[in-house]
């Protein structure tokens, strides 16, 4: 990802994804459009970053959405948008009345988990599949420019070049695959997939670019050589605020079950460049651990020690992959 400042600006939703992270037993939250606006003056003049993500929940039910892309405009950044594509007109309306709102518009990231009506149906709910070919037949209709999501888990990893010729046909102009994170809750015994199993999903995946004519991406979960790998976040790269308003430290731990060790900052009374020497802080702290549990056991980080998203996850105690399944905080009840 480039250089951003990811908004996780609603935790609402009309779908009960089996992979969802969010904890079931919260209630939703709307992030207020004033707190975009201060954190985009913010993370322009300070940062430098001149580039604004919108994410959930679903993006489309966040009712300052309108309000939120005025202010990106207005700034001259450039912005993307991640949706399961329900109800994508409410979109298209919003870019219909005010034109100038699909200014520097990069991309639509339209999550889908299989290559079949059946698989992704299976993941995230009856009609999800029609939902988002909907939003990506209007997308194409507007020439606005898309690209497919897809959170790979063991219901959805046969599919994985299916998808991505899939892609490459529905004129998508990039493809994506996720990691599925460990949720706190019993769906996580039908997503487990492996870290040997992941790692022939990374390997795909790389094949896959090399046949496609369309850029193939994995993201940050996936196992790295390196036993020290800085991620975006972690590079502050890429900066996050939760629907609370808050500086954390990605959106993998936005909303989960577990501590806030994760969260640096009340953006609504605190700014984020106080939020983010703290983030740095924490970062160096979770950096020194992983070099002690090396130094102390040289064969320890195999396995999913060297998955870094989990890592993280496990070291600030949410929902994480161990072998067999999932360890830490359990979400209060079932989804959907």
């Amino acid at each position: 990802m480039s250089r951003s400042v990811v908004f996780h600006v609603t935790d609402r939703c009309g779908l009960g994804c089996r992979h969802c992270l969010r904890d079931p037993g919260s209630h939703a939250t709307d992030l207020p459009t004033s707190v975009v606006a201060r954190v985009l003056d913010e993370v322009s003049r300070v940062h430098g970053i001149r580039h604004a993500g919108f994410t959930g929940g679903d993006p489309l039910l966040w009712p300052g959405l309108a309000e939120a892309l005025d202010e990106v405009v207005r700034r001259g950044f450039t912005w993307h948008l991640v949706t399961s594509g329900q109800g994508f007109q409410r979109l298209t309306d919003l870019l219909d009345e005010q034109s100038a709102r699909g200014t520097g518009l990069k991309s639509i990231d339209v999550s889908l988990d299989g290559a079949r009506e059946g698989t992704h149906d299976s993941i995230r709910g009856e009609g999800a599949w029609r939902g988002a070919m909907a939003a990506i037949a209007a997308c194409t209709a507007r020439s606005i420019p898309f690209t497919i999501a897809c959170t790979v888990n063991r219901l959805n990893v046969g599919e994985l070049e299916e998808l991505g010729l899939l892609a490459a046909q529905l004129g998508a102009v990039a493809l994506g695959f996720a990691m599925t994170q460990a949720t706190g809750t019993p769906e996580d015994e039908q997503m487990y997939l492996s870290p040997q199993e992941l790692d022939r999903v990374f390997h795909r995946a790389e094949r896959l670019s090399t046949l496609l004519h369309i850029p193939v991406t994995v993201g940050e979960g996936f196992r790295r050589p390196s036993r020290f790998h800085v991620c975006g976040s972690f590079a502050g790269d890429v900066l996050h605020v939760t629907p609370r308003g808050e500086l954390n430290l990605c959106c993998n731990h936005s909303g989960v079950p577990g501590g806030n060790e994760d969260v640096m900052a009340d953006l609504s009374r605190e700014n984020v460049v106080d939020g983010h020497r703290r983030l740095l802080d924490l970062v160096e702290r979770l950096q020194r651990e992983r070099l002690d549990v090396i130094e102390a056991s040289p064969g320890s980080d195999g396995g999913w020690a060297r998955f870094p998203c989990n890592w993280c996850l496990a070291r600030l105690g949410k929902p994480h992959w161990v072998e067999g399944g999932s360890a830490g905080p359990r979400a209060s009840r079932s989804r959907g």
